[in-house]
């Protein structure tokens, strides 16, 4: 069974030293994976502590399976049912759109 971890857990672990993000309902321990990331690893400390999921669903086709087939060692567990990072979406979708405009060089 996973483990089960709220919201507020995972925002504690927001650093590249230390790096969760959730991902379709899905807590990943991303720290060690970040330098393997073929999108770089600014690509995910961008999240870390928080919701990725539209920003991984927009760039990965088949996203629901990826995790698992990919990188499954990086499953922490699930976020807890009924707890999400729906508040906090416009400063994660800002942080999306910011790292999309440096790669862009605007």
């Amino acid at each position: 069974m996973s483990k089960i971890y709220s919201s507020s857990h995972v925002a504690t672990h927001n650093s590249k030293q230390d790096c969760w993000v959730t991902v379709n309902g899905l807590v990943l321990e991303l720290t060690h994976y970040m330098q393997d990331h073929p999108g770089g690893e600014l690509a995910i400390v961008n999240f870390a502590g928080k919701d990725a999921t539209v920003e991984f669903n927009m760039f990965h086709r088949q996203a629901q399976g990826i995790v698992n087939k990919l990188a499954p060692y990086t499953i922490v567990g699930k976020l807890s049912r009924g707890d999400s990072f729906k508040a906090k979406l416009g400063s994660t979708s800002s942080g999306c759109f910011a790292f999309l405009g440096s790669i862009c060089g605007q």
